[in-house]
């Protein structure tokens, strides 16, 4: 018969899994959004050969990932 001690460590390894595996897609996530707006600003506008919002919101989508790893990061704790 298997521990139950066994199993509850098994369940909250996978637990654990999960949430770090959602808040590395998160942060994909916010630098893609970021970048694809960043770029479409830059197409509507006509800023092609300096893509200023590309930039921008790819810093922005940067920084909104690593907000949620940190905020991701204390959940766990």
């Amino acid at each position: 018969m298997a521990d139950p001690t066994d199993r509850r460590e098994r369940i909250n390894t996978v637990r654990t899994l999960g949430a770090l595996s959602t808040v590395g897609f998160s942060f994909v996530l916010a630098v893609m959004l970021g970048a694809l707006l960043g770029y479409g600003l830059d197409r509507l506008f006509k800023f092609e050969e300096y893509p200023v919002f590309f930039l921008i919101f790819t810093l922005f989508g940067i920084i909104a990932g690593m907000l949620n790893v940190f905020r991701a990061s204390k959940k766990l704790k």
